[in-house]
């Protein structure tokens, strides 16, 4: 959007979208014909071309649009702008801004991402083509509007090959856990028959607790003691390294206190994942923790037979209760796994813990590409970067 005290660049404009497009919202739908989901769309500038006549007969034909326009999400998580070219039917939630005359989808899309749209109505949060059509933007004569979005459209395409190499590592990794983790597979030189344990065979299971109320306990102290929260950890994180809030030592007595290379489970919810502490910390009892782990188990290899689907599916089998299922450390220690020789738990593990070097890796170059891209976009939508066209 434009900013007020912003140098409009020589040549360029500001514009109300209105004067950029022509609106429309979604047309209804018969329910039982509703098949699209929020999954069928994608984040700018990806070619939005999920929504096709195919699949989504019940839609009334006068909402068909054959233009290459962007569409606006007016409800749920509103104001996502994304980029389609070709035939789609929008549904109720969209909004479509077909451009005109000497105005450029694509670069559209790019400039309209960066508008921050917002609902300042009460009740279910939601945009209108009314409010939509009075926000402002910078807009370049047309051939700049086309530059841009071919140079922005370029660092897409890497951006997305990038993702997609991602996605075929996630894959791999998850095909040597199947082959792996169930011994179908051996690594050279191994050849010693698997045993059949349970997890209360190898290591001791405590619930977590809570001191209550739970504010007359947490303190800004240097002494206090580290005290986990769910909101703490990155629901992919293997390691545990820090806390955002500690409890006072009295109260230690009213929880359990986990140390360096214990591993805590969540027994309620999303149950069942692990994760390896690498400091101390108090726990509650939304988690179970997995302590004195014999030394013939490997921790590195335990955390991924932990996390193995068949090993979730385990604990999603077992998980006691009705409504909100949780596990107990009952359950999770009757549970049984797969247990290779030490060494070989070693080199498995060994394995797995290169491919996810490899996946992190690509995450962080792909976040660089994104932070890149969006410095870029801020230039050259703004104008301080100008680019030459033919």
């Amino acid at each position: 959007m434009q900013k007020n005290n912003q140098k409009i660049p020589e040549g360029w404009s500001v514009k109300k979208l209105k004067e950029c497009f022509s609106f429309s919202a979604g047309g209804d739908v018969d329910k039982d014909c509703f098949s699209e989901t929020q999954d069928d769309l994608h984040p700018y500038p990806i070619y939005a071309n999920a929504l096709t006549n195919e699949g989504l007969y019940g839609y009334s034909s006068k909402y068909k649009v054959k233009e290459e326009c962007i569409t606006i999400t007016g409800r749920g998580d509103i104001g996502n702008v994304f980029y389609r070219k070709g035939y789609f039917t929008p549904i109720v939630r969209l909004i479509t801004a077909i451009p005109n005359t000497g105005i450029n989808a694509k670069f559209m899309s790019y400039a309209c991402s960066q508008i921050h749209f917002f609902d300042e109505s009460t009740g279910v949060p939601q945009l209108t083509v009314p409010q939509v059509q009075w926000y402002k933007i910078l807009l370049p004569p047309l051939p700049e509007q086309e530059k841009i979005a071919e140079i922005l459209g370029t660092w897409d395409e890497t951006i997305e090959k990038l993702s997609g190499l991602i996605e075929q590592k996630k894959l791999l990794k998850k095909g040597l856990m199947q082959k792996l983790l169930t011994g179908k597979t051996h690594l050279p030189t191994f050849t010693q028959p698997w045993k059949e344990v349970a997890i209360q065979d190898f290591c001791n299971i405590k619930r977590g607790g809570s001191p209550r109320p739970i504010e007359n306990y947490l303190t800004s102290s240097d002494d206090g003691l580290n005290w986990l929260k769910i909101g703490d950890i990155s629901p992919d994180a293997k390691y545990i390294y820090k806390t955002e809030s500690k409890i006072k030592k009295d109260g230690v007595s009213k929880t359990t206190l986990v140390h360096s290379d214990d591993f805590i489970l969540s027994n309620s919810m999303s149950f069942g994942r692990p994760y390896i502490m690498k400091i101390d910390a108090c726990i509650h009892d939304g988690w179970l923790a997995l302590t004195s782990i014999k030394k013939d188990v490997s921790k590195e290899f335990l955390f991924y037979l932990l996390s193995f689907s068949e090993t979730q599916k385990k604990f999603n089998i077992c998980a006691a209760g009705s409504g909100v299922r949780n596990l107990n450390k009952d359950i999770v220690g009757e549970v049984k796994i797969q247990l290779p020789p030490y060494y070989e738990q070693q080199a498995i593990a060994d394995v797995l813990s290169t491919a996810d070097d490899e996946i992190n890796l690509l995450n962080q170059k792909l976040e660089a590409l994104k932070e890149q891209k969006k410095g870029l976009m801020q230039q050259l939508l703004t104008g301080r970067i100008r680019v030459k066209v033919n």
